[in-house]
């Protein structure tokens, strides 16, 4: 009681309290906010669609975000964190961080790609790791080359067939994060999985494209 007391004959004291409330609220809300969107699949989903309704950029894409994805694991493999296990790089932790966070994202999808992401990245580094010291060099010179290469196809994609500039300079996280699991989903469609999905993802990305149309 005598704290209330306090606090209501010290009007300054009430305002930095209701002050530091507004902000644990508001930091509450933005911290579920944040977590709901992170785990808003077709949210996602639509996003990344919105930039990909040229069927040759699609194609373009459907093989190269595979490429860019892995070589990157492949090219990072080298990159040990200080541990005796050559296993654990930067190129392993990249890949059970992707497949881990597709796998909660839609486990029906996720844990098939959860687990060739996995397994790529175990039988990559038991290759390189095979190799003499002259040819891993090579190799990660070459699987460079193939990673660029596949960026520049992409650029390609989006300047002569999409017509408009590519996800990641509007949300670079969310287009990296998700392009791979955007090619999961497309080839689950192929195969007739998910429709419901696609049937949304296609209709919210369409919004998305005539709200851009009209702003252009």
């Amino acid at each position: 009681m005598s704290n209330l007391i306090t606090i209501n004959h010290k009007p300054h004291i009430a305002k930095k309290y209701k002050v530091r409330f507004k902000w644990e609220s508001w930091g509450n809300y933005l911290h579920q906010d944040i977590m709901a969107g992170l785990f808003d699949l077709e949210e996602h989903l639509a996003f990344y669609r919105s930039y990909h309704f040229n069927k040759v950029n699609v194609a373009i894409h459907l093989g190269c975000i595979p490429v860019i994805l892995l070589s990157t694991i492949t090219f990072l493999a080298p990159t040990t964190i200080g541990l005796s296990n050559p296993f654990i790089n930067l190129g392993s932790i990249l890949a059970w961080t992707y497949g881990t966070y597709y796998a909660l994202l839609d486990w029906k999808c996720g844990l098939p790609a959860f687990a060739v992401l996995t397994t790529y990245a175990y039988n990559i580094d038991k290759f390189y790791l095979g190799m003499s010291d002259a040819d891993q060099s090579e190799f990660i010179k070459y699987t460079i080359g193939i990673h660029v290469m596949a960026w520049l196809a992409q650029f390609y994609g989006h300047g002569v067939h999409e017509k408009r500039a590519p996800a990641l300079l509007d949300n670079l996280m969310q287009a990296l994060v998700l392009a791979p699991f955007f090619v999961v989903f497309e080839v689950a469609f192929y195969l007739g999985l998910r429709l419901d999905v696609k049937k949304r993802m296609d209709n919210t990305a369409g919004k998305l494209v005539r709200e851009f149309r009209k702003s252009a």
